[in-house]
């Protein structure tokens, strides 16, 4: 049986106002975690500094942290 994602999103408005910017955020996120492969359900919060970190600085930080997820499920 293949697990699918579950992903939510959370961008506060406070944290960005242009909605333009949270849509953008909550792409990046959505697609780093579809090249990582993951499955399971997961709540991702971006706080402020997310957007000017860029994507690549972005999917290098949380890619690595998936990577370990995806490890320690296949060992359980």
């Amino acid at each position: 049986m293949s697990e699918k994602l579950d992903l939510k999103i959370v961008v506060k408005k406070k944290d960005y106002s242009l909605a333009v910017r949270r849509n953008k955020i909550r792409r990046w996120i959505k697609e780093i975690f579809r090249k990582s492969s993951v499955c399971g359900s997961f709540v991702v919060v971006a706080r402020r500094g997310f957007l000017e970190m860029g994507f690549e600085a972005a999917f290098s930080v949380i890619e690595p942290t998936l990577n370990s997820l995806i490890i320690d499920s296949k060992n359980k």
